[in-house]
């Protein structure tokens, strides 16, 4: 297994659109806090814009996610990216509306848009054989995380030497490119399959529960980790300034150990390999916050790093192999609107708790958090593997094999 597998026209154009349309989703909420500053002098409204838009998008992500079982993806693709294009060049244009008007595009950018990671993902099984399946959502994960690692810099950059509505007309620019290319590509439609399970859509659905909650779990400890580094180095006598470097290297270790567990199939199934490397990460961060030396610190944050982007890419791959093919879109949804949930409590939590505790007592807490969810995953796929509450025993997940193979032939609309 390599990437050479994935070497054709419309997989570069997938990867393209991919980047395209996730740039602003990464850019967004940091490019908020510099409009705000800008346009009020403080950061009040900026973090309102972001918790709208974060929100917006994990409620939008699984109700424009099932419409997708019967429309085609492109065109919803598409659709949401220009609406979402729409806003964010309207939140350039009038940078100075109204609180209530500025929230309100705010969200409107985010949930707009939000279907398009899921059907992108579910996309991606049309375009590979599936053998390179591995591959290629392990390059998807390294593709975003390589984004999201380049996105705080490019708004920084531009918001300081020019304008805080720089980074918005950059976000309507690249969600347009990204809604111009997905048209590039094949059709596709999640219309349910012949011979796909009888059992009712919602409870196929909830039989991804663990993989939902891991989502969760991972994206809430690395939520802490980021908000609460620059506290913890200040706690340790240490420059504020390390902060950057330290997660530019979590980032790098991210991409790198992405890139490398796409490079073959690893024994025992992804769903294990994602509770498992929960438990690293988490491992990793409860040291990282008590250890006293600076070097020390960043092999940490590196190491928690490889574990969490492992954790991403194998929790991909379970859903993959966990719901029928036309469920995928939706699914990933689902997951999607999790990992945003995570992340926003997270960050909620994560300032009150710096209030009243040291930052290293936050983040032992929220690891102590994550450590009771990632039990509770591990739990119930036991319980599961042996005919758990859903009365369905899942040996596939046990021994690697899908419960439905994904779909390698063009879609039902493609040419």
């Amino acid at each position: 297994m390599s990437y050479r597998g994935l070497v054709s026209r419309n997989m570069g154009i997938w990867s393209f659109t991919v980047a395209a349309s996730r740039l602003p989703v990464a850019m967004a909420p940091l490019a908020f806090v510099f409009l705000a500053r800008e346009t009020t002098g403080g950061y009040a409204l900026g973090a309102m814009m972001a918790a709208a838009y974060t929100t917006a998008e994990a409620v939008g992500a699984p109700l424009l996610g099932i419409r997708l079982r019967s429309r085609s993806f492109r065109r919803e693709i598409a659709a949401g990216l220009l609406v979402s294009a729409v806003f964010f060049a309207a939140l350039a244009l009038v940078p100075d509306a109204s609180s209530p008007v500025a929230v309100t595009m705010a969200a409107a950018a985010g949930a707009a848009g939000a279907a398009g990671p899921g059907a992108l993902r579910a996309m991606v099984a049309d375009l590979v054989p599936g053998r390179h399946l591995h591959s290629a959502l392990s390059w998807e994960s390294s593709l975003n995380m390589s984004v999201w690692a380049a996105s705080p810099a490019l708004v920084a950059a531009s918001a300081v030497h020019w304008s805080a509505t720089v980074p918005f007309f950059v976000a309507a620019a690249a969600t347009t490119v990204g809604a111009v290319c997905v048209l590039l590509l094949p059709e596709k439609t999640g219309r349910p399959e012949p011979d796909s399970p009888t059992r009712g859509t919602a409870r196929q659905l909830a039989s991804a529960w663990r993989i939902y909650l891991t989502s969760a779990a991972a994206m809430y400890l690395l939520a802490t980790v980021e908000l609460a580094l620059p506290a913890l180095l200040e706690q340790r006598n240490e420059p504020v300034g390390y902060s950057g470097p330290m997660l530019t290297g979590f980032a790098l270790a991210s991409i790198l150990a992405g890139l490398l567990y796409g490079l073959r199939t690893w024994p025992g199934s992804p769903e294990l390999h994602s509770t498992l490397l929960l438990y690293g990460t988490i491992a990793a961060a409860g040291a990282f916050a008590v250890v006293p030396v600076l070097g020390a610190m960043a092999g940490l944050l590196a190491a928690a790093g490889v574990c969490q982007a492992i954790v991403l890419i194998a929790r991909n791959l379970s859903l993959q192999q966990s719901l029928p093919t036309d469920l995928h879109p939706v699914g990933y949804s689902l997951q999607y609107a999790g990992s945003g949930i995570g992340y926003g409590a997270s960050a909620a939590v994560t300032g009150l708790l710096l209030t009243h505790t040291q930052p290293s007592g936050t983040v032992l807490i929220t690891a102590a958090v994550t450590l009771a969810l990632a039990t509770a995953t591990l739990t119930g796929r036991t319980r599961s593997a042996v005919g758990g509450p859903d009365g369905v025993g899942d040996d596939h997940q046990l021994t690697g094999k899908p419960a439905s193979q994904p779909s390698n032939a063009p879609g039902p609309s493609s040419p």
